[in-house]
């Protein structure tokens, strides 16, 4: 699967069969049902994972991650986009 590129203003979405449950503060896990694959997240990923309900942009995710994780926002914004990026090659970004 090639992955798509993001623009600061798409609005990404998870995929609607997939979970995820966050670890004791040390990161977290995604699961898409069907399918053998689990991810580990850090816990960014785990931030930006539960902000993919199709209503954010992805500047305004960065802009989430960059305040709480004390980031610039240009940083967060490029690894946030990387990020994405990763997810939807595993497929689990909805389309």
């Amino acid at each position: 699967m090639v992955a798509r590129s993001f623009d600061a203003n798409d609005r990404p979405r998870r995929h609607p069969d997939s979970s995820y449950r966050e670890i004791g503060g040390e990161g977290g896990l995604v699961v898409l049902p069907g399918r053998a694959e689990v991810k580990v997240l850090n816990p960014v990923g785990v931030k930006i994972f539960g902000l993919l309900d199709g209503e954010r942009t992805l500047r305004e995710i960065a802009s989430e991650v960059a305040a709480e994780f004390d980031v610039g926002s240009e940083d967060a914004l490029r690894d946030a986009r990387d990020f994405l990026s990763d997810l939807d090659a595993h497929g689990m970004l909805a389309e």
